[in-house]
């Protein structure tokens, strides 16, 4: 039997330990098991030696007809005769399942144009979308009270992710306080000497 400082240590306590270890292990490895990209195998295949985005950005003719994997958040979505043209903020994707990260981290603007309509309801300002398609070009326009160049990207497969729900944050009621001290609501951990509420 193993012992420590404090005594002997039985075998409950040596899993006890070990399966927090074992969890931090195994969960990454399950979430990427069981995570998979909504982009189609084939495309995932032609797209794995794709141009990074800041290339693509800076000369997007030299890439036209090159097939990529894009992603990002909607920033508009509008209805031409024929096509409908998604303006996506680029995010880098995540390996695992090709989701645009939670970051602020961004090389630009791009354009899909895809065949037929999409619902600018659903399609919506905000919204997580990866996109799969070749590179058709660029196209200049007003942005602000700049001209802005976009990357253009056909639509051989768009995938609008669903929603994330939103954390919600639990707070102390506003008569809790540290023992001897107390703060009004908001300030945590700005204690302040305690005063009764009345």
């Amino acid at each position: 039997m193993n012992t420590t400082a404090t005594g002997p240590v039985s075998g409950k306590e040596r899993w006890a330990r070990l399966l927090p270890r074992l969890a931090g292990l195994l969960i990454p490895i399950l979430m990427v098991g069981c995570a998979s990209s909504p982009i189609s195998k084939p495309l995932r295949q032609a797209t794995e030696k794709q141009p990074s985005f800041a290339e693509i950005n800076a000369r997007p003719d030299a890439f036209k007809g090159r097939m990529v994997r894009l992603g990002g958040v909607i920033v508009q979505t509008l209805n031409k005769p024929k096509v409908s043209e998604v303006e996506v903020l680029q995010k880098p994707l995540q390996k695992y399942d090709d989701r645009p990260q939670d970051t602020d981290a961004s090389l630009g603007r791009f354009l899909v144009r895809c065949p037929g309509f999409l619902d600018p309801a659903v399609y919506a300002k905000g919204r997580e979308v990866t996109v799969a398609g070749e590179v058709e070009g660029r196209e200049t326009r007003p942005l602000d009270q700049i001209q802005y160049t976009y990357p253009v990207i056909g639509c051989k497969q768009i995938y609008l992710w669903p929603q994330q729900p939103a954390v919600a944050y639990a707070y102390p009621p506003y008569y809790w306080s540290y023992p001897w001290w107390g703060g009004w609501p908001g300030y945590y951990p700005y204690w302040y000497p305690y005063w009764p509420y009345w």
